[in-house]
């Protein structure tokens, strides 16, 4: 509820939040955030600034206030990323939008945001969090078993080309097709391939 979301690293204690291992999960706050089997639903306002901004990319889904602006400040500071935001901005915002971002420091607002396909939803920084708890709790209401598998086979997805990408899916519904039931219909599934 302060000004910002997260206002980066303290660049006075840079040299020491980086000596850690970044392949260590325990060093890297993104990297325990992306291990997290259910969907994270990020609700910004106020400045989300370099490390901010990869925290902030590291959710599944994002609800931002008005006043919220997305900057990488690594350019300026001759800080190399390493929490994903080199890999994880151009493939959501497309690759010439993410260097302007990263490479001029040029601060993204809640509405480019929201046009990019970076924030899912703008709403006044006041109803920021409703929102976002409104989001997480429609996820809530559905299976979570499927939620689960939902959000993993989008994320392995997207490494993959789209021929792979579909064959995944594939595979997932056959590790998972004994364990789905339609309780209200009193029918279990019928896969066709």
């Amino acid at each position: 509820r302060g000004r910002s979301f997260c206002a980066g690293v303290d660049l006075t204690a840079a040299e020491e939040v980086f000596k850690g291992d970044v392949n260590d999960p325990a060093a890297n706050p993104v990297a325990q955030m992306e291990l997290c089997r259910k969907p994270i639903v990020g609700a910004v306002a106020g400045f989300a600034v370099t490390a901010g901004f990869e925290i902030a990319l590291a959710c599944d889904l994002l609800v931002a206030g008005r006043s919220a602006k997305f900057l990488d400040t690594h350019a300026k500071f001759g800080i190399f990323p390493s929490w994903g935001l080199s890999q994880k901005l151009s493939r959501l915002i497309g690759p010439n939008r993410a260097r302007e971002v990263s490479l001029a420091c040029m601060p993204v607002t809640a509405e480019m945001a929201e046009k990019w396909g970076l924030a899912n939803h703008i709403v006044e920084d006041s109803q920021v969090l409703s929102k976002a708890i409104e989001v997480a709790e429609a996820i809530a209401r559905n299976n979570r078993n499927l939620v689960v598998l939902y959000k993993s086979v989008i994320n392995d997805g997207l490494q993959l080309d789209m021929k792979h990408a579909r064959a995944l899916e594939k595979v997932r519904i056959y590790e998972v097709r004994d364990t789905i039931t339609y309780p209200w219909l009193n029918l279990q599934p019928i896969f066709v391939v």
